[in-house]
């Protein structure tokens, strides 16, 4: 018989952000019996009105969504209905209620949210999350921190968010398991659907927000410095948000600035099926992050046969093949690797690319039946009593 998930995170997410899509996988995993002798209980979460008031919208996360994963863990617990809660984001810790009956096992996508740093790149000093908060965010993150250092065990999505831990919690047992996607729904061979061919020009994507880490301004630059020849046979394609929350300018602002006339803002509600287009019709992926709790975007590039310019920074270098990641700071290699793929494009003249078979293999060490298998080892090391992996975690 299997055992059961009660699966727990705050106001519901849609599929196309990082958070909401690393949710939704492991629910349908969850609910489809793909994860080996688990399958999921329920899932508490809630709906916020559209124009829902900052005050409703703390009250809802502070007060009353809390007791209602406390009402709802007290009820698994009662009929037995449940072995496990796991929230699944770092951003929901603070779910947890003091002396839970249940092992509870929290995702943590990343921690640069609840303790920011400024990194050093080249001559560029970056925020890394955000440095002054207001008042009641920091009041937030505190709650986020206790709740973490509550949790049974923190599953990271990747090396570097696991140090982060290991360094933050070091009393809390944590774990890497990298998150996983369906390959074969990327992958060229299994599509319905015919390519469509954009324009004559060299498409290049990047997909992000406009958040200083995601340094949007750096790949403005190194596309900017390409000779104007080259340049006007480039057409980008941004999909993300254009305007900051950081004070910078927007997207298309940082375009101008450095004469990229060929630029087409798609925003960040793009369905599946126009991202899927604009990557069959790309030459590659360009994604200069220099900080990423695990980073969908390129490995659903490599899994659709994309290739990906990427910094070689965590965690993009656990999860890309080593020559596609490039030195963060050294725009002239940015920029030698941009002219080269403007020169296989040239060559080949007209039509597609041919997607690389090679991207396509090295994406499937993260397919979802590796994430699967490794989650139902992670449920099963907690055991099934709750005395004994309680008593287990204090002699730790």
């Amino acid at each position: 018989m299997a055992k059961r998930v009660l699966l727990v995170r705050g106001g519901v997410l849609g599929r196309n952000s990082g958070l909401g899509s690393a949710h939704h996988n492991l629910a349908d995993l969850l609910g489809s019996g793909s994860v080996p002798g688990w399958e999921i209980d329920s899932i508490s979460e809630y709906d916020l009105p559209p124009r829902a008031s900052p005050f409703y919208r703390l009250w809802k996360r502070w007060f009353s969504h809390p007791k209602t994963v406390k009402r709802a863990i007290s009820k698994s617990v009662s009929n037995g209905s449940c072995d496990v809660v796991h929230i699944t984001d770092q951003e929901q810790a603070h779910l947890i209620p003091k002396r839970c009956q249940l092992p509870v096992v929290v995702t943590v996508h990343d921690l640069f949210h609840l303790f920011p740093t400024k990194m050093k790149i080249g001559e560029q000093e970056i925020d890394i999350g955000e440095q002054n908060p207001p008042s009641y965010r920091r009041r937030d993150i505190r709650k986020l921190k206790k709740g973490l250092s509550r949790a049974n065990l923190l599953i990271c999505d990747s090396k570097a968010t696991l140090k982060d831990c290991q360094r933050h919690f070091p009393n809390v047992k944590s774990i890497c398991v990298p998150l996983g996607i369906d390959v074969s729904k990327y992958s060229p061979s299994n599509r319905d659907t015919e390519k469509k061919l954009l324009n004559d020009r060299c498409n290049l994507l990047i997909v992000g927000s406009h958040d200083p880490r995601k340094r949007m301004d750096f790949i403005c630059q190194v596309i900017g410095s390409l000779d104007n020849s080259i340049l006007t046979e480039i057409q980008v394609h941004h999909v993300g948000q254009s305007e900051s929350e950081y004070g910078q300018p927007a997207v298309i602002e940082l375009a101008i600035e450095n004469k990229i006339n060929n630029w087409t803002g798609h925003g960040p509600s793009v369905s599946d099926s126009k991202l899927m287009e604009l990557r069959d019709a790309s030459e590659c992926l360009l994604f200069p992050s220099a900080s990423e709790g695990f980073g969908y975007p390129p490995l659903e590039a490599i899994a659709s046969g994309l290739p990906v310019l990427c910094s070689d920074l965590p965690s993009h270098n656990e999860l890309m093949p080593e020559n596609y990641c490039l030195p963060a700071e050294d725009i002239e290699a940015w920029r030698k690797a941009i002219l080269q793929v403007h020169s296989n494009w040239k060559s080949r003249g007209s039509g597609f690319r041919e997607s690389n078979q090679e991207l396509i293999e090295h994406a499937s060490k993260f397919d979802n039946s590796v994430f699967s298998s490794r989650m139902a080892d992670t449920y099963n090391s907690l055991g099934s009593d709750i005395n004994l992996f309680s008593f287990a975690k204090k002699v730790e």
